[in-house]
């Protein structure tokens, strides 16, 4: 009598439940198809994620949104010339070490922020007398950016010109002062330049700035019998940018450098300092970049 009673009450509560039990399973299905579907449809296209991780490389992700959307034109930029020169495509990071940088909870916020100013952007590019140009760029200038002085590029590069960058002057990386003894000043240079002579004691006589362009970056170092570019004597000290000098004091020797990187084009620091008083990011680009146009893609190949 028991038995049957408790199989009476098993029936009752499977009666009960089954309506529940159906309705759980098929809204759990919908939902995880539903999220399945959405993820799908969030997924970036192949070029989408590579300018995404590329800016993720090339800019502070904590800037301003307008400061990104500046650098994520630049990157589509150089991106279609590089493909159109037959270049090797710009470098890139992955997500993976995205997310290392950035922490698990930090990371779909600014992917998605990165993501959003490269659609906000879709199809931009630059160019300058109606042809794709390659757009240089740097963290911080030392002041005001640089304009191309190589007589072979210059009319192609005519869009590089120098403007004032006075903003930078405020970002933590704009000055760097360094003090070596005269021993290790002479070991550096000896250790790059084996052959040449190096008076030890006379930090003039091993090497001193030869010429600097208008915006003050050394463009010469003159060594014992022997002309360097500055980029030369950069590499050599690990220097920030070649906006340096060199001076003996109190008996050892001192270089000073400000900013960081090489000067051309676009200070990322003093966009950002733009995008703060509202400025946009066509407002920056064309600022950074004398004449040029800002068109799409499609119609770039059109013309």
């Amino acid at each position: 009598m028991m038995e049957r009673i408790k199989t009476l009450l098993s029936l009752i509560i499977i009666i009960i439940c089954l309506p529940y039990l159906v309705t759980f399973v098929v809204q759990g299905d919908f939902i995880n198809d539903s999220e399945e579907e959405e993820a799908s449809e969030n997924q970036p296209d192949k070029d989408t994620e590579r300018l995404i991780l590329m800016l993720a490389g090339e800019i502070p992700v904590t800037y301003e949104k307008e400061t990104i959307k500046a650098q994520a034109v630049i990157a589509r930029t150089n991106l279609e010339y590089a493909r159109e020169c037959d270049q090797p495509e710009p470098a890139y990071i992955s997500r993976e070490e995205l997310r290392e940088r950035l922490g698990g909870k930090e990371f779909q916020k600014y992917y998605e922020i990165l993501k959003n100013c490269v659609e906000e952007t879709a199809n931009e590019i630059v160019t300058y007398e109606k042809k794709l140009v390659r757009l240089p760029f740097h963290y911080v200038s030392a002041g005001k950016t640089r304009e191309n002085t190589d007589k072979d590029e210059k009319k192609a590069t005519a869009y590089l010109k120098s403007v004032p960058s006075m903003a930078d002057v405020r970002s933590e990386r704009f000055l760097k002062i360094e003090f070596y003894t005269k021993k290790q000043f002479y070991n550096k240079l000896k250790s790059a330049y084996p052959k040449l002579r190096f008076p030890e004691e006379n930090v003039d006589a091993m090497a001193s700035v030869a010429e600097r362009d208008s915006a003050s970056y050394v463009l010469t170092v003159q060594l014992p019998g022997e002309k360097i570019d500055g980029e030369e004597f950069r590499d050599i000290f690990t220097l920030n940018s070649t906006c340096f000098s060199v001076k003996e004091v109190d008996g050892k020797v001192r270089i000073v450098t400000k900013g960081y990187g090489q000067g051309y084009g676009m200070s990322q620091y003093g966009a950002n300092e733009m995008a703060k008083e509202g400025s946009s990011y066509r407002q920056i680009l064309e600022y950074y970049y004398d004449g040029i146009d800002i068109t799409y893609i499609d119609l770039q190949e059109e013309a």
